[in-house]
């Protein structure tokens, strides 16, 4: 069991009774990150051409395998975008979400992209109300002309049945056995549309589908309704998903999809996976993604937020000086992030003193409990902690006062 720090991370020693195996494992974990689709499909964001491509440059540069650019079917100006990702020969591959029509494949040839995602509706639900009704029978059917279609026209194909988590058990086994014998699919997106299953359900979907087309390429996409995506994408990497579709900051339908960076950081420090990715920069794409999209990060949102790193409470700030693993479990550098300690109502002297050196501020060691009586009084009334400017002038106004007699 681990008993230190390791590359400035110091995750907890159980995780490797059960993470073990997959760190040890030598998997490739590739991201297919689908933040210009599925993160525009949030509702109220919309990316320019311009956006999208600064989206994409920023995507290539940390390192991803895959850009899904977009709904090849949306509009001109999405087209145009997606033909300028192509152009500007990236190293991750550029694929695009295409519905289960051939004008949709002609329209993804044309643009040059590498491979499409054939977007077809798997659970009896989803058929009635948007394949009026299509029979199992005519669904395979279908599948396999529009994948072999798709492979004809020189094209890598990831077949996504979405609603998966919600389609007949039964039938979803013989879809995929069925499409392994044809060969005509290079990938299964397994999708968790409405965000409704548990990382159990998701285990053993993703086991039994590994069982029924042992081999074929299995992609895990969750959505975040119930809070459970990024959990959700773990449970289906340990059963067997080699790629993850995910988007920055979790930008998605209603309440999202898996976060890249929570996944990516939960698969180096907890699992000991290395992804290849450079994480110094996810803070930074984070930011972009952000103010293109108009969507704010939440303060504690997991590796990319403002409070990640931030400490208040005197006993957290007080053994965090001594040792910061007491209160993280990785350095914030890793990620791009800053530690900040911040003076509020929860604060104690030693983040009083820690300040004070900090700022370079003149006030000695005796008058710091009336500066934290005044700071804790400050925070009351203004309802947050202080911010640098507003703690020294505090400071200042305590060293003006005349030291209270002390029994």
């Amino acid at each position: 069991m681990t008993d230190g720090p390791s590359n400035g991370m110091w995750p907890s020693p159980f995780n490797q009774r059960f993470s073990s195996a997959l760190g040890a494992s030598g998997r490739q974990i590739r991201f297919a990150d689908c933040t210009l689709r599925d993160g525009e499909q949030q509702a109220g964001v919309v990316f320019d051409k311009d956006a999208k491509v600064q989206i994409a440059r920023a995507l290539d540069a940390i390192g991803l395998y895959e850009i899904e650019a977009g709904t090849v079917a949306s509009s001109e100006a999405d087209r145009e975008a997606i033909a300028d990702m192509v152009g500007m020969k990236l190293n991750a591959k550029i694929s695009v979400l295409c519905r289960g029509l051939v004008a949709d494949m002609d329209l993804a040839a044309a643009l040059g992209v590498w491979g499409v995602r054939l977007s077809f509706p798997i659970s009896v639900l989803e058929r009635k109300h948007k394949l009026k009704g299509i029979s199992d029978d005519d669904y395979i059917g279908r599948a396999l002309e529009l994948t072999a279609y798709a492979r004809q026209r020189g094209l890598y194909v990831v077949f996504s049945p979405y609603d998966t988590t919600r389609a007949e058990h039964p039938f979803l086994l013989r879809l995929v056995g069925e499409l392994q014998r044809a060969g005509t699919v290079d990938r299964l997106r397994i999708v968790d549309t409405t965000g409704c299953a548990t990382p159990a359900a998701i285990g053993f979907l993703t086991t039994e589908i590994r069982m029924a087309a042992p081999g074929m390429d299995l992609e895990i996409h969750c959505h975040n309704d119930f809070g459970l995506a990024c959990a959700n994408t773990l449970a289906g990497i340990e059963a067997g998903a080699d790629y993850v579709s995910a988007t920055i900051n979790g930008l998605g339908e209603r309440c999202g999809n898996a976060a890249i960076e929570e996944i990516v950081m939960a698969l180096e420090v907890l699992y000991g996976v290395r992804t290849g990715l450079d994480l110094r920069q996810l803070t930074a794409i984070s930011r972009l993604v952000s103010g293109l999209s108009g969507i704010n990060v939440q303060v504690n949102k997991a590796v990319v937020g403002e409070n990640a790193f931030r400490h208040e409470a005197g006993m957290v700030v007080a053994g965090l000086l001594e040792d910061p693993f007491t209160a993280e479990a990785y350095q914030p550098e890793i990620v791009g992030q800053r530690r900040g300690i911040l003076l509020g109502k929860k604060s104690g002297l030693v983040s009083v003193a820690y300040k004070v050196k900090e700022l370079g501020l003149d006030l000695g060691e005796g008058r710091f409990p009336d500066l934290l009586n005044a700071v804790k009084r400050e925070a009351v009334v203004k309802r947050r902690s202080l911010t640098d400017q507003e703690f020294a002038a505090l400071a200042k106004d305590v060293a003006r006062e005349v030291p209270a007699a002390r029994a």
